[in-house]
């Protein structure tokens, strides 16, 4: 068997998970290629070398317009009939179905007999509508798929929504590598000038790590400290992006003990996590939120907003995190106040937040839904 992976674009989080999912193929004597709409999308810095992948991967000629806020880029991909032609995959799977190249891979699995398998983290929270031109759209593609895997329960409750049959989804929980996180952070909690460097900040530190656009909702976190008129509480944000210097101003303004690091490739994270006692993701449009895998691994304790689909699967309330209406600044503010009375408990199961996430959302787990997905379309040929 051969499977083509068709995805927007290679990033730090997918290059484990596409390298695992490549290991086990090639064990089962299966080929396995990864092909890439784009090598970077414009709102994104990270630095990949893609000879040291690990597994067969390409990038597709073509074009790329503007990348909106939501993360949404148009894209004018003309190699795709040469790239599935040439690999001749007897499975294609695509990252969703919002570009053109998406849909000339369902139509050309349509076409020549191949299996079709929709992967979508899409979900009722995230989605803008289930009906209309773009609905009737989907459940055209859905309908015509062979199976689908889906980021988490969420995800499933829409493919299910729109059309798909519940016995052909396979949950593939999305995530990072949850050991490479577990072991940079905990590493940078043992080293020799730690104490010193955790001094300079107040006794009560949260993390916020993300693009600084208003979907993020990072300006709903700051409202909630700003209200909650407490020096003991600091917060340090990784990122950057369009509304940083209005965030700035409003932290000067209302002498918030925020601290602004900037963007960080994914080699930098791990110091903030072993920093910080709490991860904040305030999003008002968030499809997953994988910073939520990474500050799990950590051993961090999370506040999630009820819009992202990690928490629905991730935290155990009242454990390892709790999910929170990011409309509702006053129940942000309860919640942070709430979790700094109780953050010495916190941090005694801090090792015990990490050693769970990390068992539970592996890799290797991932790259598994992925195979028994593949196995499952092959054996229907």
């Amino acid at each position: 068997m051969k499977i083509l992976l068709i995805t927007n674009m290679f990033t730090p989080y997918w290059v484990p998970l596409l390298k695992e999912i490549s290991r086990i193929a090639g064990g089962r004597g299966w080929g396995f290629r990864a092909a890439a709409l784009s090598k970077m999308e414009s709102n994104r810095d990270w630095r990949l070398e893609a000879d040291k992948f690990g597994f067969d991967a390409a990038v597709i000629r073509g074009l790329d317009g503007k990348t909106s806020e939501r993360g949404l880029t148009m894209r004018l991909n003309w190699g795709v009939f040469r790239e599935l032609s040439g690999y001749k995959p007897d499975v294609i799977i695509t990252s969703g179905y919002d570009s053109i190249a998406y849909w000339q891979a369902f139509i050309y699995a349509r076409a020549t007999g191949r299996k079709f398998v929709l992967r979508s983290g899409t979900t009722m929270m995230s989605a803008k509508s289930v009906g209309g031109i773009r609905g009737l759209l989907k459940r055209a593609l859905i309908k015509g798929s062979d199976g689908f895997i889906a980021y988490g329960t969420k995800a499933k409750e829409y493919l299910e929504c729109i059309g798909a049959d519940s016995s052909r989804i396979n949950i593939c929980i999305n995530t990072v590598d949850m050991e490479y996180f577990r072991e940079r952070a905990g590493a940078g909690r043992c080293r020799r000038d730690f104490p010193e460097r955790r001094g300079r900040y107040p006794g009560f530190l949260m993390l916020y790590s993300g693009q600084l656009i208003r979907r993020k909702g990072l300006s709903r976190a700051l409202a909630a400290i700003d209200r909650l008129n407490d020096p003991e509480i600091g917060l340090i944000v990784v990122g950057s992006g369009p509304q940083e210097a209005e965030l700035k101003r409003f932290c000067e303004r209302r002498g918030l003990n925020v601290y602004f690091e900037g963007f960080k490739q994914q080699d930098g994270l791990p110091e903030y996590y072993a920093l910080a006692d709490a991860l904040v993701l305030p999003s008002i449009d968030e499809v997953w939120g994988l910073v939520v895998n990474e500050a799990l691994a950590a051993g961090q304790y999370v506040l999630c907003s009820k819009y992202a689909g990690a928490g629905h699967d991730l935290i155990r309330p009242g454990w390892s995190g709790e999910l929170f209406d990011p409309d509702d600044i006053d129940a942000l503010a309860y919640a942070i106040r709430r979790l700094k009375k109780d953050i010495v408990n916190i941090r005694e199961r801090r090792d015990e937040i990490s050693r769970q996430a990390v068992r539970e959302f592996s890799i290797g787990r991932s790259a598994q839904a992925f195979i028994e997905t593949f196995e499952s379309v092959g054996s229907a040929a």
